[in-house]
C-alpha cells in the first residue's frame, strides 16, 4: 500500500524474499510468540538464502551486500507479519567482529555466522544501575598474567538463551573493553536468568563471576571497547527503524483492507472520518520516517557521518509504528485485541522501539546544539 523507494536493489530484494516469507506468515509468528520459542525454521531458511552474510566479506563466506539489503530485508519480514529481530541481530552484530576482530577470530567464526550455523545474536552491555549509559560500567575485566578475569552483571540482554557468540562490554584499567564469548566454551560459567517481557525476545539477566578468559577473546584494543561498539550504532538504528516501518505497514495494509470491507449499520466503516483520519495521520508519519530511513542509509553507503540522521530515523519510525498501532486498534475495535488479527502482537512489539531518551539527547546535543549539562 505504501510506495517503495525507487531503487532497483530494493525492488530486487523485495521480489526475492516475498515468496519465502509467504511460508512464514502471521500465524507462524503468532505460534512462536505464544510458545515463546525461537523461530528456528525461519532462521535457518534466511541463513540458507545467504542473508546473514550481508555485512561479512566474501573472503569469510559472506556477501558483503551492504546496508540497503539488510534494511529492506528486515522491513519485509515485519511487513509480512513476522519479527525480524533475530535477523537484524545476526546480520549486524557481527560487524564489530568484521571491523575489529583478529584474523584468527574472523576465520573461526564468520563463515558459520554467514551461513547461520553459528548464532551471533547478542551484545551484553546494559547494566542494572547504569542502564544504557555504557560509560559507567560496574562490570570489570582485570588482567591476571596472560588472561583476563571478568565479573559482570548485565540486564535486558536479548536472545541470551539462544546465542552461541556474545559480545561483552566491561571496564578494564585501560577503559571499556570488548570480549567475544563463545558460550559453547564458557556457557556453564555464564548464568542466564530469563526475563518475561512484553515482546518475545528471549531476554535474560546475566551473572558472570570470576570468568577467566585468554587474551585471544578480546575484541579490538583494550580501552577502546565502547568506541568499537559505537561504530555499528548508526546501522543498528536504521535497521530498528526498518523493523518499525515494516510493522507499521503490516498494520496499515490490514487496517485499510478491514475498513474497506467491514460494515456497521449498513455502512463501511472506512466511510467514517473517525476511521479515515487516524489512518491518514499514521500513513503520513510512516512515509516521513521512511524518507529519513533512506536518507540515513545514503549517508552510510557513502561512508559519511550518519549518527544524527540514523537517530532521527529511529525516533520517527518508532513513533510512526506506535501511532499506527493506535490507528489499527481504532479500526478493528475490540477485535484488535484478539490474537487472530495480529494487531495486539504488533502493539506489544512496537513498545520495544519507543525507548528513545538517549537518541533524543544525541539529537539535542549534535543537531540542535542545546546544553547537555
Amino acid at each position: 500500500m505504501a510506495s517503495d523507494r525507487p531503487s532497483d536493489t530494493a525492488d530486487e530484494v523485495r521480489s526475492a524474499i516475498r515468496p519465502t516469507l509467504e511460508r512464514f506468515g502471521p500465524d507462524y509468528w503468532r505460534e512462536q510468540d505464544a510458545k515463546k520459542t525461537f523461530p528456528t525454521e525461519f532462521f535457518e531458511t534466511i541463513g540458507g538464502a545467504g542473508y546473514f552474510g550481508t555485512f561479512i566479506p566474501e573472503a569469510h563466506g559472506g556477501a558483503d551486500a551492504g546496508p540497503v539489503i539488510a534494511s529492506v530485508l528486515v522491513e519485509e519480514v515485519n511487513r509480512a507479519g513476522g519479527d525480524a529481530a533475530c535477523v537484524n541481530a545476526q546480520m549486524a552484530i557481527c560487524r564489530t567482529l568484521v571491523l575489529h576482530g583478529t584474523d584468527e577470530q574472523k576465520a573461526r567464526y564468520l563463515p558459520g555466522v554467514a551461513s547461520g550455523a553459528i548464532r551471533f545474536l547478542t551484545v551484553a552491555a546494559t547494566e542494572p544501575d547504569s542502564g544504557a549509559n555504557m560509560t559507567e560500567l560496574a562490570s570489570t575485566a582485570r588482567r591476571d598474567g596472560d588472561d583476563w578475569v571478568i565479573n559482570a552483571q548485565k540486564v535486558l540482554i536479548s536472545f541470551a538463551q539462544e546465542t552461541r557468540l556474545m559480545i561483552l562490554l566491561a571496564r578494564a584499567e585501560q577503559g571499556t573493553t570488548l570480549f567475544l564469548l563463545d558460550l559453547d566454551q564458557v556457557g556453564d560459567k555464564v548464568e542466564r536468568h530469563p526475563i518475561d517481557l512484553v515482546a518475545n525476545r528471549m531476554t535474560a539477566t546475566l551473572f558472570i563471576d570470576e570468568l577467566r578468559l585468554p587474551d585471544s577473546t578480546r575484541l579490538g584494543p583494550a580501552g577502546e571497547g565502547l568506541a568499537c561498539l559505537m561504530k555499528g550504532f548508526a546501522i543498528r538504528r536504521v535497521l530498528a527503524a526498518s523493523e518499525a516501518i515494516g510493522n507499521a505497514r503490516f498494520l496499515l495494509d490490514r487496517s485499510v483492507e478491514y475498513a474497506k470491507t467491514r460494515e456497521t449499520n449498513d455502512r463501511l466503516i472506512g466511510e467514517h472520518q473517525g476511521i479515515q483520519y487516524p489512518l491518514v495521520q499514521a500513513y503520513s508519519k510512516v512515509e516521513a520516517a521512511d524518507l529519513m530511513r533512506w536518507d540515513a542509509l545514503g549517508l552510510i553507503e557513502r561512508g559519511e557521518e550518519a549518527n544524527a540522521r540514523s537517530a532521527l530515523a529511529k525516533v520517527l519510525a518508532s513513533e510512526a509504528a506506535w501511532e499506527t498501532t493506535r490507528a489499527a486498534l481504532t479500526t478493528f475495535g475490540g477485535w484488535g485485541l484478539a490474537g487472530d488479527y495480529h494487531v495486539e502482537r504488533k502493539l506489544r512489539e512496537s513498545t520495544v522501539y519507543v525507548f528513545n531518551n538517549l537518541l533524543m539527547n544525541l539529537i539535542a546535543d549534535r543537531v540542535l546544539g542545546l546544553p547537555t549539562g
